[in-house]
């Protein structure tokens, strides 16, 4: 049996519809579900409750105080104490395998080079600190197994965040701003590549941290262009010097004025490349999904207005696009 945490969450429906293809017995929780199902994590009398009337075999914790949140303390609660109060069970009642999703938020440098599971942690913003808490809760745990990813932001069709606001700038022609020279390197991940590494990390017995990621690496110039010609886009770059725009923008995020917050900006300025090599040794999989198809796919289905839900889409329409109307209508 297995515990599905943060059900309700993309990667957790995702996985839910995998599991039920699939037959595989689980029972899914989260804090916005109804009925038995509706669970707080932080309620650690509420979660005990579950584990005493079934047994686990794998908890797989999917909840996740988003990135996105401003409520510092409530990032804290949930991906630290609530996660926490999952290991305090998983130890009590014998759960022999736990999953946990980290960030490569877990690092914060401009790294041109590869970083591997080796590589120090360090991270200036709460989502970052709070995951690098988390992994060090389950390394110095007594659980019997588990499997750490690491994995950079989750892209597909139906799951877009802050990368409607970009396709909104392709899809109608506007010119597109980039820092700098726009060469920092970027990498992402599809969701049914997680999904695979997921499915095989069930049965494996282990204490491990892995970096998942797409095997393509590319430049943020390099994929814009790949995605305006995708679409036949008659959008241009505009290239523009930091001269501290990023930290201003970070500022007006707090005070909901540009929904682009410090994560979402180190990735326009800062370079991130992780080593996969662990993991595809060890699990003999490759992430096959490259950024830029998975990104074109993506983009496409926001032109063709696919319906999305909630969780498939932070921001859908320019009303959101706080200070950047300014780019968005007079560039």
């Amino acid at each position: 049996m297995i515990l599905l945490v943060g059900a309700n969450g993309y990667l957790g429906q995702k996985l839910s519809e995998t599991f039920k293809r699939k037959k595989k017995k689980f029972i899914k929780i989260d804090q916005t579900l109804k009925g038995r199902q509706k669970i707080d994590i932080n309620d650690k009398f509420q979660l005990e409750k579950i584990f005493f009337n079934n047994k686990f075999k794998v908890i797989i914790n999917c909840s996740c105080e988003p990135a996105t949140s401003k409520l510092k303390n409530k990032i804290f609660k949930t991906n630290v104490g609530g996660n926490k109060n999952l290991i305090q069970l998983a130890v009590r009642y014998k759960v022999k395998k736990f999953i946990f999703f980290s960030t490569s938020a877990v690092w914060v440098k401009d790294y041109r080079h590869p970083v591997n599971e080796k590589t120090k942690t360090f991270s200036v913003e709460t989502y970052g600190k709070s995951k690098i808490n988390a992994e060090n809760d389950i390394i110095k745990s007594k659980l019997a197994n588990w499997t750490i990813f690491r994995i950079p932001m989750i892209v597909s069709e139906r799951r877009l965040g802050v990368l409607s606001l970009l396709f909104d700038f392709i899809i109608n022609n506007k010119k597109i701003p980039l820092i700098n020279n726009g060469n920092n390197l970027i990498q992402f991940i599809h969701i049914d590549d997680l999904i695979k590494f997921i499915l095989k990390s069930l049965n494996i017995n282990e204490k491990e941290i892995y970096n998942l990621a797409s095997e393509e690496i590319l430049s943020l110039k390099e994929l814009y262009l790949k995605l305006i010609n995708s679409i036949n886009s008659k959008s241009k770059l505009i290239f523009f010097k930091d001269f501290g725009l990023l930290y201003m923008l970070s500022i007006l995020n707090k005070i909901n004025i540009s929904p682009l917050n410090i994560y979402h900006l180190k990735m326009l300025k800062y370079s991130l490349v992780m080593d996969t090599k662990k993991i595809t040794k060890k699990y003999n999989l490759k992430a096959k999904i490259k950024t830029s198809d998975m990104m074109i796919s993506a983009l496409k289905a926001y032109k063709n207005k696919k319906k999305f839900s909630k969780y498939e889409t932070e921001i859908t329409s320019p009303i959101r696009m706080g200070i950047l109307k300014i780019f968005y209508y007079f560039f």
